[in-house]
């Protein structure tokens, strides 16, 4: 929804952010492989080309307060695409905001966002069922 505001290196390191994000809980569904390949498709990428950096070079590639929050939705949304947030996600959005200098409490807000959106969502689509 967000990732068209992402220069290259900024798609290319979300892409991977996403890759280690699916992986994190050690069970990897698919609905999160449908999920990943649908943000992949959004950002134009085919492969993440897994270059192996870590998750805080991942986050430093992540410069401006905008393309910072934009990301952190779009990989905490990821991480509900499974239903659950799993400790081990959650661990990793945490390490990419604190590297992304962003509060506890702006996450918190923005997972809240991402919370609300969710439902809204699954709200949307019980509205549609024929």
């Amino acid at each position: 929804m967000y990732l068209n505001l992402l220069d290259n290196d900024e798609k290319l390191a979300f892409a991977e952010l996403a890759e280690k994000m699916i992986e994190a809980d050690g069970i990897v569904i698919g609905r999160e492989v449908a999920a990943l390949a649908s943000l992949k498709a959004e950002m134009g990428i085919s492969d993440a080309d897994g270059a192996g950096r870590t998750v805080d070079e991942l986050a430093g590639v992540f410069r401006s307060r905008r393309s910072k929050v934009a990301a952190l939705l779009e990989l905490i949304g990821l991480g509900y695409s499974d239903i659950s947030f799993h400790v081990s996600e959650e661990s990793l959005v945490n390490s990419v905001a604190n590297q992304m200098a962003i509060t506890p409490d702006e996450l918190h807000e923005i997972e809240s966002w991402v919370k609300e959106h969710v439902n809204l969502v699954r709200r949307a689509l019980i509205l549609m069922r024929e």
